[in-house]
This record gives C-alpha cells, sequence and structure tokens, in this order.
C-alpha cells in the first residue's frame, strides 16, 4: 500500500473516532482499597500547585498574586448494602503561600491561617424497610465560606448535622421525610489590618469578621409521589430559624421560611426535567416575601457524559445585613472520553444578590435594597485517570464580583495543577 498525507489523515481520524467511541478501551481498574468487614477504605494524598491572583491586598487598593501549594491527605470509606451505606470522607489541608509573588502573603500560612479541613458523614440504615433512618454530618475550614457578603478575606469553620426519617411504604411510591438540621458557623479573619477605604469598626473592618458567627437550626418536610414510574410529584417546606452569638447591626433573630411543590424525573430515556415554585417569606419581620424556585433541564449523552442548565432563586439570612434574595442562573458539563478515562468538566454560573436589611419596626415598609453583588464564575479543565491509584487534574476559575459596595469589586483568576495518588 502506498502511504500519502491523505491516507495517514484519514488513519488518524479512524484511530481518534475508535479511541473515543470505544467504551471498553483504556479503562481502568477501581482503586481496591483496604476491605473493612463489607466496606473499603481508600487512603490518598493531593498536591495542588494553583496560581491565585487575588490572595489579599497587602498593598492597599492592588489585588496580590500568589502562588500556593495545597498539601491534601486523607480517607473515604465505603459500604453499600440493601439495608445499609454508610460513605466517609475526611481530608486535611495545609496550603502554603510562598511568597514568590506578594512577599506578605507569607504570613497567611502562620499562625494555623494555613490550614482547612473538609470531613464528610453520610449513613443510612434499614434502607429496604418502611421506615428509614439517615444521619450524617458535614466540617469545613475554608476561605470560601458560606455568607455570601463575604469576599474575600476570611476563614470560617462550618458544621452542619442533620438527620432525617423517610417514611416510604408498599411500593415506595410514595416517600414522606421529616428531617432536622443544625449548623453553626465560626469566622475569623484571613487578613490582618485595613483595606484601604475601609473603616474601623465597619464590617469590612477584620476584626469585625468574628460578629458573622452564628447557629442556624433547620427543620423540614418532604414529600415525594411517583405516579409515573420515572417521574414524581414534589412538596418541600423548610424553616430556618437562625441566631447570632454577637450583637450587632444587622444580627436579629430570623425565621426564614420556604415552601415549594414541583415535578421532577425523566421526560425521555435520556431527558430529565426539575421544575419547582413556591413561597419564600421572613416571618420575623416581613423583610422577604417572594417567589422562590429551582428549575433544571438535564441531557445525558453517555454514562460519563451529561450537561445541565437551570435556574434557581432562594431566601436565605445574612450576618450583619439581614437577609437576601440569591438569583442563580448555571450551565455545567462533563465530557467522557477514551472509556472514561479523560474527563473534561466545565461550569458557568451567575449569581445575583439583592441584600434587604430589616424593617426598623413592624409598622415600617420593606425597605429597598441596602446593596446589590453579582457573581460570576467560569471554570474549566480536564481530570486523566493514569493507573487506578494516579490521577492529574488542571482546572482555570475566573471569577468576577461587581458590587454597590466598592471594595468588593475584583476579577480573580486561578489557574490550578493537581497530582491525586490513592488507593
Amino acid at each position: 500500500m502506498t502511504w500519502s498525507r491523505g491516507t495517514g489523515f484519514r488513519a488518524l481520524i479512524a484511530l481518534t473516532v475508535a479511541l473515543l467511541g470505544a467504551p471498553s478501551f483504556g479503562q481502568v481498574a477501581k482503586a481496591p482499597g483496604f476491605k473493612i468487614g463489607e466496606g473499603r477504605l481508600h487512603p490518598f494524598f493531593e498536591l495542588d500547585g494553583r496560581f491565585d491572583s487575588l490572595v489579599g491586598r497587602f498593598t492597599p487598593g492592588i489585588d496580590s498574586p500568589e502562588i500556593v501549594f495545597h498539601f491534601r491527605g486523607g480517607a473515604k470509606f465505603d459500604l453499600d448494602t440493601p439495608s445499609t451505606l454508610v460513605n466517609f470522607n475526611g481530608a486535611a489541608e495545609y496550603l502554603w503561600y510562598t511568597g514568590l509573588l506578594s512577599p506578605g502573603s507569607i504570613a497567611l500560612s502562620q499562625d494555623g491561617r494555613g490550614f482547612r479541613a473538609n470531613v464528610g458523614l453520610d449513613a443510612k440504615f434499614n434502607r429496604d424497610g418502611a421506615v428509614e433512618f439517615q444521619v450524617g454530618d458535614n466540617l469545613v475550614r475554608s476561605d470560601r465560606t458560606q455568607n455570601p457578603a463575604l469576599a474575600v478575606g476570611a476563614l470560617s469553620l462550618f458544621n452542619n448535622l442533620y438527620i432525617a426519617v423517610p417514611i416510604h411504604p408498599g411500593g415506595r411510591a410514595l416517600e414522606i421525610t421529616p428531617k432536622a438540621a443544625w449548623s453553626i458557623e465560626l469566622f475569623e479573619p484571613l487578613l490582618l489590618g485595613l483595606v484601604a477605604g475601609c473603616a474601623a469598626g465597619s464590617p469590612c473592618d477584620p476584626g469585625q469578621v468574628p460578629s458573622s458567627n452564628y447557629n442556624n437550626l433547620n427543620f423540614g418536610l418532604n414529600g415525594r409521589w411517583k405516579f409515573l414510574p420515572k417521574t414524581a410529584l414534589i412538596v418541600d417546606v423548610n424553616l430556618d430559624w437562625r441566631t447570632y452569638m454577637v450583637a450587632a447591626s444587622g444580627n436579629d433573630a430570623k425565621v426564614l421560611l420556604r415552601a415549594q411543590a414541583g415535578l421532577a424525573g425523566l421526560i425521555s430515556p435520556r431527558i430529565a426535567v426539575t421544575l419547582l415554585a413556591g413561597y419564600g417569606g421572613d416571618l420575623s419581620n416581613s423583610s422577604i416575601h417572594t417567589v422562590i424556585g429551582t428549575a433544571e433541564f438535564s441531557y445525558t449523552v453517555t454514562e460519563q457524559s451529561r450537561i445541565a442548565v437551570g435556574y434557581v432563586r432562594n431566601n436565605i439570612a445574612v450576618p450583619r445585613i439581614g437577609t437576601a434574595i440569591d438569583d442563580r442562573g448555571y450551565l455545567r458539563g462533563s465530557l467522557g472520553l477514551i472509556g472514561g478515562r479523560l474527563l473534561l468538566n466545565a461550569q458557568v454560573a451567575a449569581d445575583y444578590f439583592t441584600f434587604l436589611a430589616a424593617p426598623v419596626n413592624a409598622m415600617a415598609p420593606v425597605p429597598n435594597p441596602t446593596r446589590n453583588d453579582f457573581l460570576l464564575s467560569i471554570s474549566a479543565g480536564p481530570t486523566f485517570t493514569v493507573t487506578s491509584w494516579f490521577d492529574i487534574g488542571a482546572t482555570y476559575t475566573f471569577s468576577l464580583r461587581t458590587s454597590t459596595i466598592p471594595l468588593n469589586n475584583f476579577p480573580r483568576h486561578e489557574a490550578m495543577l493537581r497530582l491525586a495518588f490513592h488507593y
């Protein structure tokens, strides 16, 4: 056979199609782990090296970039039987701010500020019975807090403990789940000293960060009725009781109600839809009465490839301000290639926060927004499974925040390379 450029090109195309289309090519066996009873324990270690364009503002008014290394170790435990499910994932992490680009950032690795953690436990018992019991806990120490009003410069220790009792008699077409959860979040300043333009004693003062500490009790009732084999009618009611540990402006106790109803399920073997709508209100002082809801459309291409687009509107409590409405739109997708060995992930999300302060008294009108923030986040990157015990991943994330509070305006670039070892 005579070899030509055209022949080589056609051969390359044929090989590429074969590699991407063959479901069994290049598949890697799952990491075996250590057998413990009916479950398996998987230890892991991960090393991240990343460029972050905004680790702080060590020069007043100028974003400070840095090269940061993340050292993360932990273990996962999985147990899955017809009656019992236990999933545990625990990791401790240390961040080393190198000081190569911003010498002042070295201090962020000291005094415990470089330590992070993420520990999660979810357990389900009597899954095959008419009454199931679920319990779980999630503990996170991170600089990405649960408080949407804090842009950068704060660390939080967040813990959420929950219990639920799903009741699904007979053929399980009907399921009713009472649930309760307790969350606590403790804040500390990541950056020390005042930022240019920030007055002492104001919310942007690092010394005021701990005044956002809170407790949150959540009580809920969820009902799900499968009136078709793969489609369900959903009713979900939640009540949040938020209290604060420090008396400060905006830290009044809150009672927030959310009640939604709608449909969720498959409209074809590959297309799933969730449509919920309802009411969200602040029962403590009437700062919010609004429509909330969820709409998501997803399409499954293959077992490893999926795309979803959605919109969520919700009401939340915010320390030092009062309450907020979050309008969030998102588009996310994953594409599996080479039999799932190469996974490409991408996401675009946009949040528009409308912050509202409490009325002065019960007869006062609903206030105008005290602040509006827009947050855009775009991330994309591949993960490649080299062997059953070694993965390589890379991600680029761009974040943009604009606010009626000028100190919170910033762009942020983060580029990360991760090496993950697991057994």
